[in-house]
């Protein structure tokens, strides 16, 4: 069977591409298989640093395949439910991996983003945008609430006013009104993408993984603690991180005057 997304690992990190051009990557049921697969599979490689997220043609990802539902609506209901049903479980699984990866995921939006698109852009730690990126929600278009976790981490990234606007709405936006919103970290000139992810990707891979992931997990359950139970997890996560070699190498560089090499496979 071809497959739906193209692996590419070069030092140390690997990108997965969307390559359903003719249907703007929208996620069908092979796709989202596959693509968990892969995720998880590249979240437990010892040698992958970071994983990159980007897409074919003029789309990063339009949402779920419009056409898998609209074939389920003519069927009985329970195949109906059983049929979509499993495409959102499988999209969200996605998500989930995403969410729990010690690893960084990187979103290098090529095109435009839709439906699940905006939530798997939204899931990832940072996002880098081309300038002929837009963006929108597109669910209440189609008459459904969301999925893939846009009502959870789009308010945490747009704020709760704008976050319902967005989903509310549907409207279109810009690259430029992504990165002023917070969806996005960066906006770039289309040529300049794979080029300026690839530096992004530079600075990343020189992080110490423990320490980013430690970061991340902070960073993640925050909201669900008071202060105070927060503030404990911050100085259990520090003694954590000052037991490993890469707290030792970032001392010994710091009074060394030199760049720390953080883990096995840094440079």
């Amino acid at each position: 069977m071809t497959a739906l997304i193209r692996l590419a690992a070069e030092e140390g990190i690997a990108t997965l591409t969307f390559d359903r051009p003719e249907a703007f990557n929208a996620l069908n049921e092979a796709m989202a298989v596959e693509l968990n697969a892969k995720l998880a599979r590249l979240a437990h490689h010892d040698e992958i640093r970071a994983i990159v997220l980007t897409g074919t043609g003029n789309a990063f990802m339009a949402g779920g395949d419009l056409q898998t539902m609209r074939a389920a609506l003519d069927t009985k209901p329970v195949i109906r439910e059983r049929t979509i049903g499993n495409l959102v479980r499988l999209a969200q699984t996605v998500v989930e991996t995403i969410t729990r990866s010690r690893k960084p995921v990187i979103a290098s939006v090529n095109g435009a983003v839709a439906g699940f698109g905006l939530s798997l852009v939204a899931a990832c730690d940072l996002a880098i945008a081309a300038q002929r990126a837009t963006f929108t929600s597109a669910y209440g278009r189609i008459g459904t609430s969301p999925d893939g976790g846009a009502t959870y981490t789009l308010p945490r990234a747009l704020g709760a006013k704008q976050a319902a606007q967005w989903l509310y709405l549907g409207e279109r936006h810009t690259a430029d009104e992504a990165l002023r919103a917070g969806l996005v970290n960066w906006v770039v000139a289309d040529d300049e993408l794979a080029a300026q992810t690839r530096s992004l990707l530079q600075r990343i891979g020189a992080l110490a993984p423990d320490a980013f992931a430690q970061t991340k997990d902070l960073l993640l359950h925050a909201p669900q603690r008071s202060f105070g139970e927060h503030l404990y997890a911050e100085q259990r996560s520090f003694l954590h991180c000052s037991a490993g070699d890469d707290f030792r190498e970032g001392i010994d560089a710091f009074f060394g005057k030199r760049q720390p090499v953080f883990g096995s496979g840094a440079r």
